[in-house]
């Protein structure tokens, strides 16, 4: 192997050492910020630390236990501060307030810890934006259409007790229509199956009228003792002019 190969190797080995031993080195320290956490930062005299904050926010106020043995300085840009003591042994407390954070220290000169050299700190991920919650408006009730006049039948028979009988009763073939007297109070309504059976049936008040779901063989009317029917007639066909033309056609 030529030697100005063995230079460029030699050369890459050693800076990769230094890396090494730069990452490992124990007086450059990261520490997770916490904010209720108290960050020790050892010191000797004749040693200057600095502590580095986010590049993103400034330093507003430094508050020092006691000035007098440890010198605190920030820089220009005040995202750096500058700490060192001043006697041989000195403790005391420090309190860094920033334009986003709060960060609390406590200053130990004269202890056997390796003085630190540079103190930086990680931040955990911000948390992302809450989606908005989007209520969904609570939906109207759904709307029976109006019946079709040329759909109405009225052709419905009453037995049993008067007072029970409605004055009004028709049907538009989905639902049928019964109307009292505002000073006659609304009876039971009940369903009666091909077997005699009866059975509650859905019904809504709408205006005037109490409307029941469907079209049933038979309906029943209870209040107390009295009962009274009400039994739909076969209902007739429908004359449309499209179904007078069409017979016209068939008789020529």
């Amino acid at each position: 192997m030529r030697p100005y190969r063995i230079i460029p190797m030699l050369l890459a080995a050693t800076a990769g050492l230094a890396q090494a031993a730069h990452a490992a080195d124990a007086r450059v320290v990261t520490r997770r910020y916490e904010p209720s956490t108290i960050v020790t930062v050892p010191g000797r005299i004749g040693t200057q630390a600095t502590i580095r904050f986010s590049d993103d926010e400034r330093i507003e106020n430094v508050a020092v236990g006691d000035s007098a043995v440890w010198q605190v300085t920030p820089n220009k840009r005040a995202n750096l501060l500058f700490v060192k003591p001043t006697a041989l042994r000195a403790r005391t407390n420090m309190t860094v307030v920033t334009d986003q954070r709060t960060y609390l220290f406590d200053l130990v000169a004269g202890g056997a810890a390796t003085p630190l050299y540079v103190l930086s700190f990680s931040y955990p991920a911000p948390p992302r934006p809450i989606a908005p919650v989007v209520v969904a408006a609570a939906s109207a009730p759904e709307r029976r259409p109006e019946p079709d006049p040329a759909s109405l039948n009225f052709g419905w028979k009453a037995q049993g007790s008067q007072q029970l009988i409605p004055t009004r009763v028709f049907d538009d073939g989905r639902a049928v229509y019964l109307g009292w007297r505002s000073d006659v109070a609304m009876p039971a309504i009940l369903v009666r199956d091909e077997k005699g059976v009866e059975g509650p049936v859905n019904h809504t008040l709408k205006g005037d009228y109490v409307v029941v779901d469907g079209v049933p063989g038979q309906l029943v009317l209870r209040w107390g003792k009295e009962m009274a029917t009400l039994t739909p007639e076969p209902r007739q066909p429908v004359r449309t002019a499209a179904n007078q033309t069409s017979e016209r056609s068939l008789a020529r």
